[in-house]
């Protein structure tokens, strides 16, 4: 393992220019850094970093007290264009808002969409999808919710969601998980913490 620390590490790069390229449902910066490599020699690279709104809020509403889970459906374009289900199984997800605490928006998003009241919001990771080129940062959270409580729901139609609300027990999203059918990152982040810190949960599970 390499013993340079991090702050001596950060003190090899400097950022010589900054350009926004795109500003849309999604925004393209394209940034010039000069670094002193490892090896003593010196680069100059030019990376361009997507961002999707400032940090992105994932949440997966757990029933403990009936091993049951929600999930979620809904058109998903960019993956249809790569030839794959238009329709992958997801936990709600969306991003913050200007000024917006992370837990508000994470509360915020699971009304909207799932029509669920957030209870026991709990982190349990904090990842960047794709580090190379993807600079917001996803907050990925468990919370409890009462399937007796759900009520509306299914998005926001001026964003465009039609969000149709799956609940499962927790067995048979383990059963989809093994099987392949959750491609969604976010969606195997929540799932497979759930699965290694509360594996009571999923009892009955093949």
């Amino acid at each position: 393992m390499n013993s340079e620390d991090d702050a001596a590490r950060r003190k090899r790069i400097s950022v010589r220019a900054r350009r926004m390229v795109y500003e849309g449902r999604c925004t393209v910066e394209e940034i010039t850094v000069d670094q002193a490599r490892s090896d003593g020699g010196q680069q100059t690279i030019v990376r361009e970093v997507v961002r999707y709104g400032r940090n992105v809020v994932a949440i997966l509403p757990v029933d403990r007290t009936r091993k049951c889970l929600l999930l979620c459906r809904q058109l998903r374009v960019p993956v249809m264009a790569d030839q794959d289900d238009p329709f992958p199984w997801e936990v709600c997800a969306g991003r913050l808002e200007e000024g917006e605490d992370v837990l508000d928006g994470a509360r915020r998003e699971l009304m909207e969409e799932f029509g669920v009241e957030a209870q026991g919001l709990k982190l349990a990771c904090s990842s960047y999808s794709s580090p190379g080129i993807l600079g917001s940062r996803v907050d990925h959270f468990l919370c409890e919710y009462s399937g007796s409580e759900r009520e509306g729901g299914g998005g926001l139609v001026e964003e465009g969601e039609d969000i149709t609300v799956h609940e499962l027990t927790c067995a048979q999203a383990a059963a989809l998980w093994r099987q392949g059918a959750i491609r969604d990152a976010k969606a195997l982040i929540l799932l497979q913490h759930l699965m290694l810190t509360e594996p009571e949960l999923f009892s009955g599970a093949d």
